[in-house]
């Protein structure tokens, strides 16, 4: 977009501190409010090292880390941000009543053609908030880490309007972010649905001893995991052919794990191996730097975006 409209983000947790950097950095004066002075000291720092890692892998410009070192303000008071903001992003707890209060108060101080976007990922929220112009309340869920992924889901609510979502869009198609619609509310929205359907799956291939967690994963990075940048599930199925696909479906659907719960999350909640954050999971952690290995992952992640990019 050639107009960088103020964008106001709510909340400086794991996702806000993300998206207010990925706004920043293209060129949107924006601000980053949390009520806590503390993690608004906690989300400079995040930055800070976010903005290393990129600079260190080629992936932003000098004019994008000037960006952000210029254009984003942080502030633990949300008022005159609000009644500046042209665009805002709520990314608080998925809590119904934080979320209603914070819309209602939003509608009173935020211009009546402000767009108003949740990053909720669970809720419904057209069934939560209540504002007086509900056609320009829409759901934009980011991924994390939200400044390297390049997915939003877009969720319409029963009154977004048609000129709310091609707006909001082009906002998400200016951070070089790949929208995609769900054209209604339902619960998981796509991603979250498609890793349950994968995890629950794999989970019960263990489950069972048919196999070790450690050559599931394998068998996703060495086949599919090899194709899902370029290639979803369905047009594999053009190049398999459908026929294929139907009958491989008529044998082999009715024998997948159906389990509304599966063991092994269970046990492994139950042991308090929870994976990176308490330093063992499936792999074991101990000793090792936290950020560190965050750092690692999200590198591998930038390698294959940037390698997609070449395609």
């Amino acid at each position: 977009m050639d107009e960088k409209v103020n964008v106001l983000v709510i909340g400086a947790g794991i996702m806000g501190h993300s998206i207010a950097q990925d706004f920043a950095a293209h060129g949107y004066p924006t601000t980053l409010y949390d009520q806590s002075a503390e993690q608004l000291e906690t989300a400079k720092m995040l930055i800070a090292g976010n903005l290393q890692l990129l600079k260190d892998e080629d992936m932003i410009t000098d004019e994008g880390i000037k960006n952000v070192n210029e254009l984003l303000v942080y502030t633990d008071k949300m008022e005159d941000a609000a009644r500046q903001a042209k665009f805002v992003v709520e990314a608080v707890p998925e809590v119904p009543d934080i979320k209603k209060a914070l819309f209602a108060e939003l509608d009173r101080l935020c211009s009546p053609d402000t767009i108003l976007t949740s990053t909720t990922s669970a809720l419904n929220i057209y069934d939560v908030v209540e504002v007086s112009n509900p056609g320009r309340l829409i759901i934009g869920h980011f991924c994390n880490p939200a400044h390297i992924i390049p997915l939003v889901e877009i969720v319409l609510g029963p009154e977004t309007s048609p000129e709310t979502l091609e707006y909001a869009k082009k906002v998400y198609e200016s951070l070089d972010h790949v929208p995609v619609v769900l054209k209604q509310y339902t619960i998981g929205f796509i991603v979250n649905r498609l890793n349950t359907a994968l995890a629950r799956e794999a989970n019960y291939i263990v489950e069972q001893g048919w196999a070790s967690p450690e050559d599931v994963d394998k068998a996703i990075t060495n086949n599919a995991g090899l194709k899902l940048a370029f290639e979803g599930p369905l047009e594999l199925y053009d190049h398999i052919g459908w026929d294929l696909a139907k009958l491989g479906g008529t044998f082999l659907a009715p024998m997948l794990c159906n389990a509304t719960a599966t063991a092994l999350p269970d046990k492994m909640c139950a042991d308090g191996n929870l994976g990176v954050k308490t330093g063992k999971g499936l792999k074991d952690y101990t000793g090792l730097d936290r950020v560190k290995v965050q750092n690692d992952r999200n590198r591998k992640i930038l390698k294959v975006i940037g390698t997609v990019k070449k395609f």
